[in-house]
């Protein structure tokens, strides 16, 4: 008999410790084999409904809905880097013509919700009217189309041929800036097909490109409610922003961290304190610093003796950028393997993992492409705030209590 309270008691703390400690977004299930990460959202009653996915109870196959009714299977999706890859438009029989052409005039991103199409993709327009000879696109003989056409084994010679010839082109663009950012469009003056390819490397013969088309997603806001039962004990179901949407704002002393998908608790600092809290995150930084410069200094000296540069195109194609190696890196669930192990020690820490890990993500956030993706001076503190106190989690867990 003396077990059961003492059971209880446990069970009633580890459920206090959730609330406390938890995000107030809900996760959505798994679609077949593919994890679906805060904010996606398959249901109303899971992720943020302005990220919405469709799962097809039959398939148990996931799609990306765009604007005029096409839909995209998606093919995989990284939570780190906020990035999906979805299959293109299948081609309809015995034609050069995609069935997104005649449903909706190609891909279309509804430009109010947080998705685009990101600068990774190389698009490959087909079946073109001859007056796109005279647009800024890359319509020549030389350009990319024709190689995928020929040798990347995607497509059948009969429908190559109707693909490109001398009086209708195909084209080649990277996507990215407006307006591919949220649309490429098909119609029966312009273009008639289009293939994306990912990260094209053009050393490499076609029928190893990727195919792909990469949509990213902004950071989330708050998660939406209904009521305060659909948020956790740190954040109150109050109207937010211009449209006055019902969302689970963080309570006061707390932070709003989109990586993690939670409010997290701030510890009350004296000026002391606070000026600790800085210089560990300057410190941190300066070892994130130092970790990158090493990888460049070693990979670098393996290549060759050229002089250490961030950027260098002697070098092979995916250590010409030391960002893009990273970022590539991050993407791919390595993200270790760019920090110098006298940094993780031995056997390091699950805070330890977490904390540079969460450094990375920031970091690489403030290389995206569109400035209103990138985080301001202000967010960055606040992610070191809170990546700092997920490596004091011991002293925030007492807190807590």
């Amino acid at each position: 008999m003396s077990t059961i309270p003492l059971f209880l008691c446990s069970h009633i703390f580890f459920l206090l410790f959730l609330s406390l400690r938890c995000s107030s977004q809900k996760t959505c299930p798994n679609c077949g084999s593919i994890q679906v990460p805060y904010p996606l959202s398959t249901n109303p009653n899971c992720g943020d409904p302005d990220y919405s996915l469709r799962c097809d109870p039959g398939s148990q196959k996931i799609y990306f809905d765009s604007l005029n009714g096409s839909s995209y299977l998606v093919l995989s999706i990284m939570a780190a880097s906020q990035r999906m890859v979805v299959q293109p438009s299948a081609w309809l029989p015995d034609r050069c013509v995609t069935q997104d052409m005649l449903v909706s005039e190609g891909l279309w991103l509804n430009q109010s919700l947080p998705f685009n199409v990101t600068s990774s993709n190389t698009i490959f327009l087909f079946n073109c009217s001859p007056r796109l000879f005279v647009s800024p696109l890359n319509c020549t003989p030389s350009s990319l189309c024709h190689r995928y056409l020929e040798s990347s084994k995607q497509v059948d010679r009969k429908r190559a041929l109707q693909c490109a010839s001398a009086l209708d082109p195909c084209c080649t663009f990277v996507a990215g800036g407006m307006p591919s950012a949220y649309k490429i469009r098909l119609h029966s003056s312009g273009c008639r097909a289009f293939r994306s390819i990912l990260h094209l490397d053009p050393e490499k013969p076609a029928y190893q490109w990727e195919a792909g088309l990469e949509i990213q997603w902004a950071p989330p806001p708050e998660p939406a409610c209904k009521t305060q039962v659909d948020c956790s004990g740190a954040s109150k179901c109050l109207p937010a922003g211009i449209s006055g949407r019902l969302r689970c704002l963080c309570n006061k002393g707390h932070l709003w961290d989109h990586g993690l998908g939670t409010c997290l608790r701030k510890k009350k600092n004296t000026k002391a304190g606070l000026s600790l809290k800085v210089s560990i995150g300057v410190i941190s930084f300066f070892s994130l610093a130092v970790a990158i410069t090493a990888i460049t200094v070693r990979r670098s000296c393996r290549l060759s003796n050229l002089e250490k540069k961030a950027i260098d195109f002697s070098r092979d194609q995916d250590d010409v950028n030391l960002a893009t190696y990273v970022s590539q890196r991050v993407i791919n669930g390595a993200s270790m393997e760019v920090v110098d192990q006298r940094l993780l020690g031995k056997e390091p820490l699950g805070d330890t993992m977490t904390s540079i890990k969460l450094f990375l993500e920031l970091a690489l956030s403030c290389l995206r492409e569109k400035k209103g993706d990138r985080p301001g001076m202000k967010g960055v503190v606040q992610e070191l705030q809170c990546i700092i106190q997920i490596v004091d989690q011991e002293e925030v867990s007492i807190e807590t209590l």
